[in-house]
């Protein structure tokens, strides 16, 4: 799976999300999304930060969770999005 920045995703309970930053870190895939809206024209006030793993040679994207995780996580966009 080729996620690129400025990309829309649609997740599995078909919310759309638009990728806005990637970076790698340990030799994993991270991506800061934010959901749009209806029209897909504006971006709502929800935005997550996924990892992307693999299972049975199948890619996903979940997301990431849990304040320890956040805190290692969140500062590697902040170093990129500035």
């Amino acid at each position: 799976m080729n996620i690129d920045v400025d990309r829309v995703i649609t997740l599995g309970n078909k919310e759309k999300y638009l990728v806005l930053s990637h970076v790698v870190s340990g030799g994993s895939d991270y991506y800061y999304i934010a959901q749009l809206d209806d029209n897909e024209k504006d971006i709502k006030d929800n935005y997550k930060i996924m990892i992307k793993s693999e299972k049975d040679g199948n890619e996903f994207l979940d997301e990431v969770v849990g304040e320890a995780n956040l805190k290692v996580v969140l500062p590697l966009f902040v170093k990129v999005m500035v």
